[in-house]
């Protein structure tokens, strides 16, 4: 199975992926998310994942708008803990890190240890945390490091400084598996979908669509506003919503939304990947 990824192999969307479908998989690197879904849209790979929300910064943004604009279904979803090391070449000694190099979410997530241990060392943003080690690794200077899994350590056969160096342990990505196509899982216990009000500026109109599902008893897990593009100061709603596609009472909801004039579209139904 190939498998298209942001970022390299040893990366968290790598972590994520060998989570979900084990090791038996071909992962293709992007340096994009765009590129990412353009890979699964164009079908070179059979299916996608993609970081969507962390427990700490909250959703990831640009993955939303591309699940609106290229379509995408998604069929599952994986929650990893996140651990970040500093690493650094074998000689490297972290008292002389001079440059740190990550993602830039990576950077964020241990702003407070590198404050702390290395309040001499610059922060610089790339594309990948594994990528970043490649970096590291090719510079041969033992002042600069990089933020990534050990995983990204051992398979550069780098030197892993420092351990746990996220500023929360708590600190939890969730990943959306994606298909071409909709793919309707029997066991499905929640959807993602997105509603769009014809009045979101008049009061009331979120709430009484929210009570839709309050009415029914339908947990709502998260909800966020998005920006309508091309008009301005109006907005979207992504919720995840605790009910699957399969089940006779989501048809009920969609249909009382309508008569509401609300618009839903429909990102996907899976497994909830928790418990």
């Amino acid at each position: 199975m190939k498998i298209a990824i942001q970022g390299q192999a040893a990366s968290f969307h790598d972590i994520a992926s060998r989570k979900y479908f084990g090791d038996d998989i071909d992962i293709i690197p992007c340096e994009t998310f765009k590129e990412t879904f353009k890979q699964l849209s164009d079908g070179i790979t059979d299916t996608a994942v993609v970081a969507i929300e962390n427990s700490l910064y909250g959703p990831i943004n640009p993955v939303y708008d591309l699940l609106l604009e290229k379509q995408a279904w998604v069929s599952g979803e994986v929650y990893l803990r996140i651990e970040h090391c500093l690493i650094g070449m074998p000689d490297s000694q972290m008292e002389k890190i001079k440059e740190v190099h990550s993602q830039v979410m990576a950077i964020a997530q241990c702003e407070g240890w590198l404050e702390n241990h290395l309040p001499q060392a610059t922060h610089i943003e790339q594309s990948d945390t594994t990528g970043s080690v490649a970096l590291v690794k090719t510079w041969t200077d033992p002042t600069k490091a990089a933020i990534a899994s050990a995983q990204a350590a051992r398979i550069h056969k780098m030197k892993i400084l420092a351990r746990n160096i996220e500023d929360h342990h708590q600190n939890f990505t969730r990943f959306f598996v994606l298909n071409r196509d909709r793919k309707d899982v029997k066991d499905c216990d929640k959807t993602s979908i997105i509603i769009h009000t014809t009045a979101d500026t008049k009061p009331g109109v979120l709430h009484r669509a929210l009570g839709v599902f309050a009415d029914r008893e339908i947990n709502i897990y998260s909800l966020h506003s998005r920006p309508t593009v091309g008009k301005a100061w109006h907005y979207m709603f992504y919720l995840d919503i605790a009910i699957g596609v399969n089940n006779p009472i989501f048809n009920e909801i969609i249909k009382e939304l309508d008569s509401q004039d609300c618009h839903v579209d429909i990102l996907g139904s899976y497994k909830n990947g928790i418990g």
